[in-house]
């Protein structure tokens, strides 16, 4: 019998990416192994984006945004209008700006199979390399947490399958049973940290993950660039990002930290969120006493 996937996307204003994303998801390799059904949140874009896909892929179920839901929220819609409308084994988290493997639903059904056992039933995330150099960009991490850090680390693609501690969110296979167990992301988020807290929410549970033996597509990383990272963007503009949805809002940083750690960890890594922003070339030379920030 056929395993069904309900695959989860946001977008706003990339039609060109997002299209060129079903593109690669609906040439996957023929299989009898899945069938899948599409579940995408427009998010208020202007550039035609609905209607592309309408043309080009009338089965995709599209779910109108309001217009701030960003990714968190885009995709949280879009995972509660896939529990209302559809029986599935499988949901597949899948960001817009990934070009899947012909083979990428195979390789990440292949790997829940290679790794389930009788009493667990894992979430897989799919390892991703950049384009041009080949080198990962997106995947699972470890997690070590100190009374003066939290810090998460990428893990290597390896020959195996590795168990993780955490999720980029990009692409994820998550079985129906994670989610009548834990259930979904969390309201807490508006756009990052979302898949992160997911990730350690099913660790806390007991409930296993694993990243791919191979690159499942390809991703390259977000730049820095104009953003509350960037060190030669004037310090008012970066406080302003910061604060953004789209940047790393300190009070729901620190929730995050908190809710894994304790409110003393999580005050630390706040003092050292605003010194990397406030003191970019300070802090890159004083950093290495301060690992996990």
């Amino acid at each position: 019998m056929k395993n069904k996937i309900a695959v989860l996307l946001t977008c706003f204003n990339r039609k060109e990416l997002t299209i060129a994303c079903l593109d690669k998801l609906f040439s996957q390799s023929k299989s009898d192994d899945f069938n899948i059904t599409v579940f995408l949140v427009d998010d208020g874009s202007s550039d035609g984006t609905s209607e592309a896909v309408k043309s080009k892929y009338p089965q995709t179920i599209i779910i109108a945004g309001s217009g701030d839901l960003y990714w968190n929220g885009g995709m949280q819609l879009a995972w509660e209008t896939a529990l209302k409308k559809h029986q599935t084994d499988f949901f597949l988290w899948l960001n817009d700006d990934v070009e899947l493997k012909n083979n990428a639903l195979n390789i990440l059904l292949s790997t829940y199979q290679a790794v389930k056992n009788d009493t667990d039933d894992p979430v897989i995330v799919g390892n991703l390399a950049d384009v041009n150099s080949g080198k990962l960009t997106y995947g699972g991490y470890s997690v070590d947490k100190g009374l003066m850090h939290f810090r998460s680390t990428k893990l290597p693609i390896s020959n195996n399958p590795t168990a993780c501690d955490t999720i980029n969110g990009n692409v994820v296979l998550i079985p129906k049973a994670t989610v009548e167990d834990i259930g979904t992301l969390s309201k807490k988020f508006t756009h990052a940290m979302g898949d992160f807290e997911y990730g350690l929410r099913c660790t806390k549970a007991g409930i296993p993950i694993f990243s791919t033996a191979s690159y499942v597509g390809t991703c390259s990383n977000n730049s820095i660039k104009n953003t509350w990272a960037d060190p030669d963007t004037p310090l008012s503009e970066r406080l302003q990002k910061l604060y953004r949805p789209t940047g790393l809002p300190p009070a729901e940083y620190f929730n995050y930290i908190k809710e894994n750690t304790n409110s003393f960890t999580a005050t630390i890594m706040i003092i050292k969120l605003y010194m990397k922003v406030m003191f970019p070339t300070l802090w890159s030379k004083i950093s290495k006493f301060f690992k996990g920030s």
